[in-house]
């Protein structure tokens, strides 16, 4: 289906309540499916790779993600969040992100060696050059990808980072299996950029034109130029680590900080993905209605801390059993420091929702002072991590970090739609507590299991007595929360809910 991009963002705001929990389940459906097949492939390359191949692709994708996202520059967001929309905003932002793209696949090329005498390690230079092919595949598929989000297409959206995320995966098996060793994560990077940016493209039906207005660009910079400076100094609050671990303790060190980092990483972006995909949409299109905006965001945090909290916690207790059996003795190493930024995982699925309410309303200027602060905190506890000389030092340093800044982020961006510190509290709070709860009792089963017992069978039962004691007390207490998300599902299914849903739940778009 076509965008139409004389349609407003603020069209679809008569149905609100239809189009965000249509679009909630899709994405929702969208993402489990691709957590599955994520988490496949990766555990199929981890035990065909070894951690000193992983650690050398996390070291070209420290300066080639930090590349990318100088490309986008914040200009699809800005996109989504425009309430009118020309096409001489997103042809000019087009020809913008492509440009950008091949100056940066040049620059990169140009500084290879450079790059890779950095790290001391001279196979890297190769491999910067063929991973900067994603600059320009990105390119190409920025615009259609804001597009389709502007108009809630999430069945298209979902369908196409499946269908990427499964033929990508296939290539880097198959690499793997053929003993390409790292460059089978290079294509399987590679080919994902190229098959999303393709698909993306064709599902939009969207093409370029050549048009480039600089008054479009000017309308558009005034909204993504505090974001770029905020992506800016937030790529390396977040990546940092990575640079300071392969620099200082080598590639087969950050192959197992890496493959911990992205365990704890899947479920809080995944989470966060499905509902900030609509959320932050609906929200642009009411953005002038801040009690709305309040009303909504205090359902979806709640939403989101109920599906985050014991994936994390129960990551926490289950660790050890959870890394061998997926990727093998071989990678136990990754147990503690997984451990730790588990914890980490689940109050940085809080700060992350604070994205909607910034970039909904407009304030990318709050959004930039206040990543500067947190960027300047992230990096010093890295740094003294790295002073007190080992990876597990840099992991509780940062999550010392996120454990100071959790509150007074939250305190800010709620300010800006008037929701006070108890509100958000009250809403994250039951779920909170229950995980809390949960893991006490997966840690105590796990005692007294039998230690000879091999590692998937201990696993097995851990996650079941988990997820059954998690779903009978929500169940039992009926969490606002947890009606949220049963009525959206089956809002969405056609299914009537046996309970009157009680004075407290509201529809969305009440």
């Amino acid at each position: 289906m076509p965008v139409d991009l004389k349609t407003p963002a603020t069209s679809f705001s008569r149905d609100l309540k239809a189009n965000v929990t249509s679009g909630l389940c899709w994405s929702a459906a969208g993402r489990v499916v691709q957590q599955i097949i994520q988490f496949g492939i990766s555990v199929v390359l981890a035990r065909l790779l070894s951690p000193k191949e992983y650690g050398l692709m996390a070291m070209a994708m420290v300066f080639t993600g930090f590349a990318g996202m100088l490309a986008e520059a914040g200009f699809n967001t800005a996109i989504v969040q425009r309430k009118e929309l020309k096409e001489t905003h997103t042809h000019t932002v087009f020809w913008m992100t492509f440009g950008s793209g091949l100056a940066l696949t040049a620059l990169t090329f140009v500084l290879s060696p450079w790059l890779a005498e950095f790290f001391k390690a001279p196979s890297l230079k190769p491999i910067f050059r063929v991973i900067s092919l994603n600059f320009i595949f990105g390119g190409i598929g920025n615009v259609p990808s804001a597009l389709l989000q502007r108009q809630m297409q999430f069945r298209t959206i979902a369908q196409i980072d499946i269908c990427s995320l499964l033929l990508s995966g296939i290539v880097g098996i198959v690499m793997a299996l053929e003993s390409a060793g790292v460059w089978s994560l290079v294509a399987q990077s590679i080919s994902a950029s190229l098959l999303t940016g393709l698909f993306r493209c064709i599902s939009c039906r969207w093409h370029p034109k050549a048009i480039f207005c600089r008054s479009a660009l000017s309308e558009i910079w005034s909204f993504s130029g505090y974001l770029y400076g905020f992506n800016f100094i937030n790529y390396w609050a977040r990546n940092a680590d990575n640079l300071l671990v392969g620099k200082y303790f080598g590639a087969p060190a950050l192959g197992v900080y890496n493959r911990a980092y992205a365990l704890m990483l899947l479920p809080v972006t995944q989470i966060n993905s499905v509902i900030s995909q609509v959320i932050f949409p609906a929200f642009s299109s009411i953005q002038d209605d801040k009690k709305r905006v309040k009303g909504i965001y205090l359902r979806a945090i709640g939403v989101v801390a109920l599906l985050a909290f014991p994936i994390m916690l129960g990551m926490f207790v289950t660790a050890r059993p959870f890394v061998e059996t997926l990727y093998g003795a071989k990678w136990l190493n990754v147990v503690p420091i997984l451990q730790i930024l588990a914890l980490v995982g689940a109050m940085q699925v809080l700060i992350n929702s604070t994205g909607w309410l910034f970039f909904s309303q407009g304030r990318t200027d709050v959004l930039f002072r206040w990543g500067v602060c947190l960027a300047t905190l992230t990096i010093s506890s890295f740094v003294v991590g790295v002073m007190l000389g080992s990876v597990r030092a840099m992991a509780y340093c940062y999550a010392i970090a996120n454990l100071v800044f959790v509150v007074p982020g939250l305190a800010v961006a709620g300010r800006i739609v008037d929701i006070k510190l108890n509100e958000l509290f009250a809403a994250v709070s039951g779920p909170l507590f229950i995980s809390f709860f949960m893991a006490g009792v997966v840690a105590a089963v796990h005692l007294v299991l039998p230690p000879q017992w091999p590692a998937w069978r201990t696993l097995g039962v851990l996650v079941g007595t988990g997820m059954t004691f998690y779903a009978a007390i929500v169940h039992f207490f009926m969490l606002s929360a947890w009606k949220e998300l049963m009525q959206a599902i089956q809002a969405n299914l056609g299914i009537s809910l046996k309970q009157k849903p009680t004075r407290h739940l509201q529809h969305l778009h009440q």
